[in-house]
């Protein structure tokens, strides 16, 4: 009862998180659309006509100036934790995580997020990290305490009279803001600590807090004076009264979580302004101030990004001799995703905005008025229509691919048609003909419908309508609205298409939606039945990986794809979604398989991961947006080289000639023969596990239970007839290889008698041609530990050398060193940022044991 209610819980926490951004976004257009009722459209354009060069110089030199100061933030931050890390890796980690988040996130998680990433591949530690990430957002909110609090509570705010009501809130907003910087110094004057989960953190000492004080100060000065030089004549109002409505519209927009405070902030700084300035003057100074100081860095740090994104993945190709796919066409889906988002907005806006009459003049005189305004009409449809297409592209969908080509062709032909729009029809054609010959890129066979949308996602395409239909109300509030507009037609009816557009896209996102909820949302959860279980038995037969048998532990759920040739397993643990090595069956479907996946978990809100894959995949893996950590090697013995002659085999000849002195000798027992032995088995399997004071592991390696055993031969050790040691064996059909899961002995004999089965076994399969043994992953292995080694080949070290409560990891790769394998490398495929560290733990857990029963049958 206690985890539905929690689930309750966190299913309305989840639906408030998309719900309370689009409508405190929504408020904030009402607000500024009360604000802007004398203001007509025509004064708006004619306004940014008249801004004047010098002070979009100087709004962008005083940006500059800001970001600097945003880059002491970092700098201030690596002395306090004491590490030192390069000026140049300092910049880039600090301008791309703060010139991204300010315009996407404005909070600290997104900046944090992008600070990990780059940080830990500096190797800083995760505590590192998290302190480095803490001190940069307090760092941000002195500054606005200081400034803003100072302001606020001292300087006499001389609101006009219809906002005198709100003057007692911004002083007691002023005490709050100086509050926390007060109680801040003093925690600092009195060097004092605390504990987050065994950690003791200090904060920082006095000068060091000054220095923040000063440089986010700073900061806050410098971006208010960005947008103060960007208002003409704003000599008629104090640079004092500016920076402190300037500062309370960053704070209240701060905490509305709308992404970069859009329309909050607006709002706010419009209630502010308007009364001391013309309505348009302060429009165009907002407007500018977003390009100016969001927008510009945005697209710097989004490039910055990206070259660093191409270069990791470049890295991993390169020492994965993958060089085809080394080019810039491996973001292309990306690329024309945000093109044609952006081709979406601009089919909608032309649709808001009056058209010009010029155009409309020469156009009636060529095409009939039904023409014209089924034009007008179809435009908007199709420009919601690519805003939901956009996420399909990200994904690869063909399905998104063929109706965005086909719907920009359509639009483009529109635009002239509803109103001889050209540079419209010239932009959508242009995107027509660079995506056109993208076809090899979106190779997704999947349905629409099944996609899943992000919060992001989901937020984007709810403020661009909302944005759509308040532009729209905008430009046409001198209409007196009714009924009857709906069905008014005439090239000078700007109005009436603009709400017939209003109600297409309407329909457009309702059938959507309806569609959506129609179809399903996902496949089941569960585990398999005994026809998927049986399908997954003919796909094993036919595959070349060993690790596919398992799938018979029936201990993971399985997908398959839609021919059901090819299936993946995985289990779930925390919010990760883990999928047991690489895809098994047809090579052809695995592509889609993996996107299948990676939506299931998405739909589930769940992160994707794949668990001790090879290199064979990694292309597909870094196609859906993971990344790839080195997580141990998998030991393979050539059979063709193994022998029991030379100096090489001296060890494994003592050991057999001791065994079979001993009275022991080697046999295969068939699948048909184990049931008779099953008891006997299992006392040996039970005083194994006693002996290890371990119990059970599953997922990743096999546990004994009589159903799985029985789809294996064993290789058995008796004395006389009475079994010693086991281990089931698994085979592939065309004799590639050979491995060993289960592997069990009766403690109370020799410790070598594991080596003389492994020695006997390797020879039978020698014998019966098979090319490779395969001892199995050793797990965490053959991870660097050094000072500067990225974070997760620290972890992963770290568990590998001190990880013998959960796992032996030390102690396997040593035993099978002796038989001198190669040693390929396996990874785990997981999302990138923080989340990587939830992800780790959530596997050991996994591949442990450590959790309690995952699956209920």
């Amino acid at each position: 009862m206690g985890n539905r209610k929690n689930n309750h819980a966190q299913e309305i926490l989840n639906k408030i998180s998309y719900l309370l951004p689009i409508a405190i976004f929504a408020l904030s257009l009402w607000v500024l659309d009360r604000g802007l009722q004398p203001l007509q459209l025509n004064e708006i354009q004619v306004s940014f006509t008249d801004i004047e060069l010098w002070s979009v110089l100087f709004a962008s030199a005083f940006t500059l100036l800001s970001y600097i100061a945003l880059l002491g933030y970092d700098f201030l931050a690596m002395r306090y934790i004491g590490q030192s890390v390069s000026y140049k890796d300092i910049l880039r980690s600090s301008f791309t995580s703060t010139s991204i988040s300010y315009s996407i996130g404005f909070n600290p998680l997104t900046g944090g997020s992008l600070r990990y990433r780059s940080y830990s591949a500096y190797g800083l530690t995760l505590l590192q990290i998290g302190k480095t990430i803490t001190f940069c957002s307090i760092t941000f909110w002195l500054g606005v305490c200081f400034v803003g609090g100072s302001l606020l509570s001292f300087y006499p705010i001389d609101l006009p009279e219809s906002l005198v009501f709100y003057e007692i809130m911004l002083k007691v907003l002023g005490v709050c803001l100086l509050s926390f910087l007060i109680g801040y110094l003093v925690l600092c004057l009195q060097h004092r600590t605390f504990s987050l989960k065994g950690y003791e953190i200090r904060f920082p000492d006095v000068r060091t807090a000054l220095l923040q004080i000063l440089i986010s100060s700073l900061d806050s000065i410098f971006a208010g004076s960005a947008l103060y030089f960007l208002l003409a004549h704003s000599g008629e109002i104090s640079f004092p009264y500016f920076m402190a409505m300037f500062l309370a519209a960053q704070t209240i927009a701060y905490i509305t979580t709308i992404p970069g405070g859009l329309g909050a902030f607006e709002a706010l700084m419009l209630l502010a302004l308007a009364p001391h300035l013309a309505l348009e003057t302060v429009i165009v100074a907002l407007v500018m101030f977003r390009i100016v100081y969001y927008l510009t860095p945005f697209l710097a740090g989004l490039i910055v990004l990206s070259y660093s994104e191409f270069n990791a993945r470049k890295e991993i190709l390169i020492n994965l001799h993958k060089k085809t796919y080394l080019t810039v066409a491996a973001f292309t889906p990306q690329v024309f995703a945000v093109l044609i988002f952006f081709a979406g907005i601009l089919l909608l806006f032309s649709e808001a905005l009056p058209p010009q009459m010029e155009g409309m003049r020469i156009i009636e005189k060529i095409v009939p008025l039904s023409l014209i305004e089924s034009s007008s009409l179809f435009s908007s449809m199709l420009g919601v229509f690519l805003l939901i297409l956009a996420n399909g592209l990200w994904k690869r969908v063909d399905g998104a691919y063929l109706l965005s080509v086909a719907i920009l062709f359509l639009g483009s032909i529109f635009s002239i048609l509803k109103g001889l729009n050209y540079i419209e029809s010239g932009i959508l054609f242009a995107i027509f003909l660079l995506l056109l010959p993208q076809r090899k890129h979106f190779y997704r066979k999947s349905s629409l419908l099944n996609q899943s949308f992000s919060r992001d996602n989901i937020i984007a395409i709810a403020v661009v309508v909302l944005s759509f239909i308040w532009l729209g109300i905008f430009a046409h509030e001198h209409v007196e609205y009714s009924q009857e507009l709906l069905w008014q037609f005439g090239t000078n009816m700007h109005v009436s298409r603009f709400l017939r557009s209003v109600v297409g896209i309407s329909a457009v996102l309702a059938i959507f939606g309806i569609m959506r909820l129609l179809g399903g949302s996902s496949k089941d959860l569960r585990l398999p039945d005994e026809g998927e279980m049986a399908k997954t038995k003919e796909i094993i037969r036919t595959s070349t990986d060993t690790n596919s048998n398992l799938v018979l532990l029936e201990d993971k759920y399985v997908l398959f794809d839609e021919p059901k040739n090819t299936f993946l397993m995985y289990g779930i643990s925390g919010k990760s979604w883990v999928c047991m090595g690489d895809p098994i069956g047809n090579s052809k479907n695995i592509k889609e398989l993996i996107w299948d996946f990676h939506e299931m978990a998405n739909l589930h809100q769940g992160w994707t991961v794949f668990y001790e894959v090879s290199e064979k995949y990694i292309p597909y893996y870094l196609d859906i947006g993971l990344t790839l950590i080195k997580i141990g090697e998998e030991a393979r013995v050539q059979l063709s080289e193994f022998s029991l002659e030379g100096s090489a085999g001296k060890d494994f000849r003592y050991s057999v000639k001791r065994m079979e002195k001993d009275g022991y000798h080697f046999e295969i027992m068939e699948p048909g023969e184990i049931p008779a032995h099953i008891e006997e088995l299992k006392s040996i399997s039970d005083a194994w596990l006693e002996t290890k004071n371990t119990k059970e592991k599953s997922f990743s390696m096999g546990s004994f239970k009589t159903e799985y055993l029985a789809n294996f031969p064993l290789a058995v050790i008796k004395k006389g007839d009475k079994v010693a040691a086991f281990a089931n064996i698994w085979v592939t059909a065309n004799k590639e290889e050979m491995a060993i899961d289960l592997m069990r002995y009766d403690p109370a004999i020799s410790n070598t008698t594991m080596e003389y089965l492994f020695t006997k076994l390797m020879l039978w399969g020698k014998e019966n041609g098979f090319r490779y043994f395969s001892l199995g992953m050793s797990p965490l292995s053959g991870l660097e530990n050094r000072t500067l080694a990225p974070l997760w080949n620290k972890i992963g070290s770290t568990i590998f050398t001190h990880g013998e409560y959960f796992y032996n990891f030390k102690g396997l790769r040593a035993y099978k060193e002796k038989f001198n394998p190669i040693w390929e490398p396996r990874y785990i495929a997981l999302p990138k940022g923080i989340k990587q560290m939830f992800v780790l733990k959530d596997i050991a857990l996994l591949i442990s044991g450590g959790t309690k029963e995952i699956f209920t049958k």
